[in-house]
């Protein structure tokens, strides 16, 4: 249940923790010079000069990304294959959150002055513009959870989650259903601190966009960037942290209620991502 907002970082991770298999991952990767302007576009309008501009230093920032970021994220993917060959503790599974939290971060970086620089060149219209689809945003997803009760909520959020383990794991037992089901009950009471962050983080892009000039701005924009991935607010600090902890409870008993076919696939996937990442690495 983390926000939808600013799409184009939203990509750049998904590619690099790694939600794609197989020969798709090697089509998206390769594909993101397309797939990142595309999403700009649904943000803001940009002239030709702009994204003639954008598009050259994103072309630049995806090389560094493939040289350096790929191989941390190849290291990872090793490192969990060889602590999964056992049942992961609750310590572990806390740091590989936190690892991969990290891995998104690290990512983003490198594209933070491609879009300082694109973001930099918007004149107002087009700040308003894209200030504007962000908000649309917020509403749009405050509407579409308006309308459903808690217990929808839940049964929406728990069926989405089941889809997820599904695709790792091969097939779900009822047990795992279940401590799916009550992690989609723990998110679903977090409903009004995630949209707490989410107007909170509006407020925050607004004042960063109506300086676009100032010194400070590439350095405010990675910082607004990394809260943003982390799904962190220092005013919901105590509230996010007590559903992490029970988030990853809940990840510690699933992992420890897996059968050895369970594990043998989601190794299987794990060792595809890994052969796929080291064949984009050496393209």
């Amino acid at each position: 249940m983390k926000t939808q907002l600013f799409s184009p970082f939203r990509l750049i991770i998904v590619a690099a923790v790694l939600l794609l298999t197989g020969c798709v991952l090697r089509l998206g990767y390769n594909t993101l010079d397309f797939w990142i302007p595309y999403y700009v576009s649904d943000y803001v309008s940009l002239n030709s000069s702009q994204e003639k501009s954008f598009e050259s230093d994103l072309d630049l920032a995806l090389a560094e990304h493939r040289e350096k970021e790929l191989p941390k994220i190849h290291r990872l993917i090793s490192e969990l294959q060889q602590d999964l060959k056992q049942p992961l503790s609750f310590n572990q599974i806390r740091g590989y959150h936190f690892k991969f939290t990290a891995i998104g971060q690290e990512s983003a970086t490198i594209f933070v002055p491609t879009f300082s620089r694109m973001l930099r060149s918007l004149d107002q219209t087009q700040r308003q513009q894209f200030n504007q689809k962000i908000a649309d945003d917020i509403e749009k997803i405050r509407q579409e959870r308006a309308v459903l009760t808690t217990k929808q909520k839940i049964t929406k959020r728990s069926q989405a989650l089941q889809k997820t383990a599904k695709d790792w794991l091969g097939s779900l037992t009822n047990k795992q259903r279940t401590l799916l089901t009550e992690l989609a009950g723990y998110q679903v009471e977090m409903e009004p601190t995630f949209f707490s962050i989410r107007e909170n983080f509006l407020t925050d892009w607004k004042a960063l966009m109506a300086q676009p000039q100032s010194a400070a701005f590439q350095q405010e924009l990675k910082r607004t960037v990394h809260d943003l991935l982390a799904f962190e607010n220092p005013t919901a600090e105590q509230e996010l942290e007590f559903y992490l902890n029970r988030r990853f409870d809940v990840m510690r008993r699933l992992n420890h209620s897996l059968s050895d076919d369970q594990r043998q696939h989601m190794q299987a996937l794990l060792t595809d991502l890994r052969k796929d990442i080291a064949a984009l690495i050496y393209q």
